[in-house]
């Protein structure tokens, strides 16, 4: 497996697939915390004191986590800020084929994918938002990092495609090649 997974603290499932790149790449980071935060990481008004340096506020569209939609709290310019020489591109698919494609098209990359986390689990108490990361395709099966669960997960590619398209790309939902 290309990823060591490391646990991942609340709400912090972008700073942790982040960390995970960056450690990969033997790329010094402060941790995913940090990286949440610069990512426009937001939370419930409990979690204030474990995260000192999040914004607090209602939860958004996505759920409680990071915002790296809106520009400010961008991937990229997380990466430019902290002199990292890596850049993203976001791509949404709906065709098995194109998807196919393009996972096995930069299997030697990094790439995010948010998804909805009720499908991923199949668990319906999962109703939020997640990342994770691209490790493997083997047929029809993707290998997941997933960083919540601390383990890497399979799913067939069909499903994946669903947990995509529930979480919509309003939220978010799809990929980040980084490169």
């Amino acid at each position: 497996m290309k990823y060591k997974i490391i646990k991942q603290k609340p709400y912090c499932c972008v700073g942790a697939c982040l960390e995970m790149i960056l450690n990969r790449r033997k790329i010094t980071n402060n941790g995913q915390v940090e990286i949440a935060c610069e990512l426009g990481l937001i939370v419930p008004s409990s979690y204030k004191e474990i995260y000192p340096n999040a914004l607090i506020g209602d939860k958004p569209s996505a759920g409680y986590g990071t915002q790296i939609q809106k520009e400010e709290y961008s991937i990229n310019r997380f990466f430019k800020k902290n002199n990292i020489d890596l850049s993203m591109k976001y791509y949404f698919f709906t065709s098995v084929s194109k998807m196919k494609k393009f996972l096995l098209d930069n299997l030697d990359n990094d790439i995010l994918i948010c998804l909805y986390g009720a499908l991923l689990y199949d668990d319906l108490e999962s109703s939020w938002g997640h990342m994770v990361l691209f490790d493997d395709l083997k047929d029809d099966i993707v290998i997941l990092a997933d960083a919540y669960k601390n383990r890497h997960l399979k799913m067939p590619i069909s499903k994946l495609i669903e947990a995509i398209e529930v979480h919509g790309k309003e939220n978010g939902a799809g990929f980040y090649l980084i490169k």
